[in-house]
C-alpha cells in the first residue's frame, strides 16, 4: 500500500487546475512572469530542482524571443514566432504544475480524491492513463534515442530542422507503434481491474484535509488574487 502524502490529494488536483487554467487565462508580460515565479515555488516544494530549472530557461528564452520580436521587420515570421512562444509559454506552465502533481501525490491518492468527488468515469479514466503514460512514454524515447545513436543516426534539434521528415521517420513512427500497443495493454489492465465501475469500488486510502491544506490553500488564494488584480487592473 503506498504511504499517505502530506497533502490532500484533492487540494493538490485544486492547485493544478487552477494554476493551468491561470496559465491560459493571463497573457500580459508581467502577470505571467509573476506565475513563473509562484510554479517554482510549487516545485521547491516537491524539491522538483532539475525541473525547474528547465521549464523556467525554456520560459526565459521565449521571453526573450518576445522581448526581441519588435526588431523583426518581417510580418509573417514575427507573427509565427509570437504564436509559437505564446503556446511554449503556455506549456511550460501546464508542465510545471503536472510535474508538482506527480511528485505531491500518488496515482492511488488520485483515484481516491476523483471517486471521492464524483468525477464522471469519462473524464477521471483518460486523465489517470495520461499521467500514467507520460512516464512511459519519456522512457520509451530514451531508448530509441540511445538506439538511434547506436546506429550513428543524430536525434539533436538542429537534425530536425535539417531533415524533418526523415526525423519524423526515424521517431515519430516507432513512437506511434509502441503507443498502440501500450494502448492494448492499458485497455486490458482497466478491464481487468474493472475500472469502468470504479464509482462502486471501496475507497481504501482515506482522505483528509489538514493545517497543510489549508496553508497551500492560502497561499494559492492569494497567489490568484494578486495574478487576477495584475492581469485585470
Amino acid at each position: 500500500m503506498n504511504v499517505k502524502k502530506e497533502l490532500d490529494p484533492r487540494t493538490v488536483l485544486g492547485i493544478v487546475f487552477i494554476f493551468v487554467m491561470l496559465g491560459l487565462a493571463v497573457n500580459k508580460p508581467f502577470p505571467s512572469h509573476i506565475l513563473l515565479v509562484i510554479c517554482n515555488i510549487y516545485l521547491l516544494t516537491v524539491k522538483a530542482y532539475r525541473e525547474s530549472i528547465l521549464y523556467s530557461m525554456i520560459y526565459i528564452l521565449v521571453a526573450g524571443l518576445m522581448f526581441c520580436i519588435r526588431y523583426i521587420p518581417n510580418n509573417t515570421v514575427a507573427l509565427t514566432i509570437v504564436s509559437l512562444s505564446y503556446f511554449v509559454q503556455k506549456f511550460s506552465i501546464a508542465m510545471m504544475m503536472i510535474v508538482f502533481l506527480q511528485r505531491k501525490t500518488s496515482m492511488s491518492y488520485i483515484i481516491s480524491a476523483m471517486q471521492t468527488m464524483r468525477f464522471p468515469n469519462a473524464v477521471a479514466i483518460p486523465f489517470i492513463v495520461i499521467l500514467r503514460y507520460m512516464p512511459t512514454l519519456r522512457e520509451d524515447y530514451g531508448y530509441l534515442k540511445d538506439s538511434l545513436k547506436i546506429r550513428g543516426i543524430r536525434t539533436s534539434g538542429i537534425q530536425f530542422f535539417v531533415h524533418p521528415i526523415q526525423s519524423l521517420e526515424f521517431m515519430i513512427v516507432p513512437i506511434l507503434f509502441r503507443s498502440v500497443r501500450v494502448a492494448e495493454e492499458l485497455s486490458t489492465s482497466v478491464l481487468l481491474r474493472g475500472m469502468e465501475n470504479y464509482k462502486d469500488r471501496t475507497n481504501i486510502y482515506p482522505l483528509k484535509f489538514t493545517k497543510i491544506d489549508a496553508v497551500y490553500t492560502l497561499f494559492t488564494v492569494i497567489a490568484v488574487g494578486t495574478l487576477w488584480y495584475l492581469q485585470f487592473q
